[in-house]
């Protein structure tokens, strides 16, 4: 029996481990990750893996993808949900990562406890606007749908049930967010579209011919027409105004829809405010919000920080909070007079030191709507905007809105009034009119007939009777909840400042029509309301 030489046998030791390391990488990097039902629990997970290629059958083609995974993946032996994260036109699979940091923020929601560890695969979406070309020759929609989330169940261990899949996107990835999950619930169970880029009819009939051509006609068919052609058939079995118009609320039933968008968006606000008001005439149940911010990262980074914890309640089966409970008190620095005015009982909230003061003090006018008890629930008003009160002293005049119905004319007599009873700072610029419900219609109007007198106007869930007048205030906070039934008159005011250049905020938060749900509105505005107070 021969010996093989010491020298020899260290040399194809480091020959063999080195050859089984490889072996390792290279399976890892073909298959995009460890075998599904034998995790290598001793090799470190990478948890981000960039542009995997694999050769599509559908496009014939090389499709790339990254991949985000678990911090556990190649100890756990798990199962996890899967969230796809679409990018936008003119982006790649890497967006995600470096333009929008995706990582840091899973990694900081998981570590806090706010999510479960899953899946996050971000695929290269061509410019595809995720669907199907009319004319058949990029059919990407059959291509994820029918081979790339199969593959993706394949190779890693996803929980491979559409109750645990997840679409999230922003722009062009927003409408594939929705599109993917409305036309294949099946799939998909959860819709998180940001900022999503689409059109309404009226906008895509408005699209330049040189804007139609290069982005939408390759798509839906119809390139190089003009009017009423452009709405091909094609186009009408993929609109949301369309499929949402014309079926029934129950196709949708087992979707949850987390819809986010910028106010400052130059025409996407308007389509998706639309489509929020389409879907809740149809009572199709949905998440909407809308901040301060345009087609950004920052926005869309900010965004996902409460729609990754929506995605987890809807893969838990956990119900999502329909009003947050905003924490009351009766605690407040200053004191609170009551006075009549021509009949008209007024709460008049004034700042800490008052009467030892010979300042002036702007007005704060806020029409009421008594939910239980009307002196309670001014003390909670003041006692929310307490912090602001001692940084900038105002008053607040608190006026019973159902006396003040059909006495609008009154407004300037009332601001009169005041100025004489009280310290005030008497131009314009010194008084804000504040309004919730029926009275922000009130709040509005007295704008109007005192268009001299008031500023600006803060609106919350403002209920109208008939199309607003024309704006005169010269700043207008709109807030409303996804919940409210009114919002188009809302969003018909927005669209006006927005045509008129009047500078304006357009808020949609999570809530209903409660008094608890106006104090959440408005705390979040007091930093505007701070700035308007601040007017000299």
């Amino acid at each position: 029996m021969s010996v093989v030489p010491e020298r020899k046998l260290s040399v194809l030791k480091i020959f063999f481990n080195l050859l089984a390391k490889l072996c390792f990488v290279a399976t890892v990097v073909l298959s995009g990750g460890c075998d599904k039902s034998s995790p290598e629990k001793d090799i470190p997970t990478v948890r981000y893996t960039e542009s995997i290629t694999f050769q599509s059958r559908v496009l014939n083609r090389p499709v790339r993808y990254s991949i985000y995974l678990p911090a556990d993946y190649n100890k756990s032996g798990k199962k996890y949900s899967c969230v796809y994260l679409l990018h936008g036109y003119g982006d790649d699979e890497t967006a995600w990562v470096k333009g929008g940091h995706i990582d840091r923020i899973i990694n900081e929601l998981e570590k806090d406890g706010t999510i479960e560890p899953m899946i996050y695969v971000i695929p290269q979406g061509f410019n595809s606007y995720y669907v199907n070309r009319q004319n058949g020759t990029l059919n990407y929609m059959d291509m994820f749908t029918k081979e790339f989330v199969p593959m993706i169940d394949s190779v890693y261990r996803t929980k491979s049930d559409c109750t645990q899949r997840a679409v999230a996107g922003y722009s062009m990835g927003g409408y594939g967010a929705l599109i993917l999950p409305a036309t294949h619930p099946d799939i998909f169970s959860v819709s998180v579209p940001l900022s999503m880029s689409f059109r309404t009819d009226e906008q895509y009939l408005a699209e330049s011919q040189s804007s139609f051509d290069a982005q939408w006609g390759p798509i839906f068919g119809g390139t190089g027409s003009s009017g009423q052609a452009r709405l091909t058939d094609y186009f009408k079995t993929l609109s949301p105004f369309h499929f949402f118009e014309n079926n029934q609320s129950g196709k949708f039933s087992n979707l949850h829809f987390f819809i986010d968008c910028g106010d400052d968006e130059e025409s996407l606000s308007v389509t998706n405010n639309t489509m929020h008001e389409l879907m809740l005439s149809k009572h199709i149940a949905h998440e909407y919000r809308m901040k301060n911010g345009a087609h950004t990262w920052d926005y869309w980074s900010k965004a996902m920080r409460e729609a990754l914890p929506y995605i987890q309640s809807c893969f838990s089966g956990n119900s999502y909070p329909a009003d947050p409970v905003y924490a009351t008190s009766e605690t407040y620095s200053g004191s609170i007079e009551q006075k009549n005015f021509s009949g008209i009982n007024l709460n008049i909230g004034l700042p800490a030191g008052y009467n030892a003061s010979q300042l002036k003090y702007p007005v704060v006018y806020f029409f009421h709507q008594t939910e239980q008890n009307r002196l309670k629930e001014t003390k909670n008003v003041m006692a929310a905007l307490d912090s602001l009160q001692k940084e900038k002293p105002f008053i607040m005049v608190d006026i019973d809105a159902s006396e003040f119905q059909g006495q609008q004319a009154l407004i300037n007599s009332l601001v009169n009034y005041v100025d004489a009873q009280y310290r005030t700072k008497t131009r314009r610029e010194n008084r804000i009119a504040m309004g919730q419900l029926t009275d922000g219609m009130l709040a509005y109007n007295a704008s109007v007939l005192g268009e001299d007198l008031i500023y600006s106007v803060f609106l919350y869930n403002a209920t109208f009777n008939s199309q607003p007048d024309i704006p005169v205030a010269r700043f207008i906070y709109l807030d409303t909840t996804d919940e409210y039934t009114g919002f188009g008159y809302m969003q018909q005011l927005y669209i006006s400042c927005r045509n008129r250049d009047i500078d304006h905020q357009f808020r949609i938060r999570n809530g209903g029509n409660t008094f608890n749900s106006f104090l959440n509105g408005l705390n979040n505005s007091t930093i505007y309301i701070g700035l308007m107070l601040n007017k000299q």
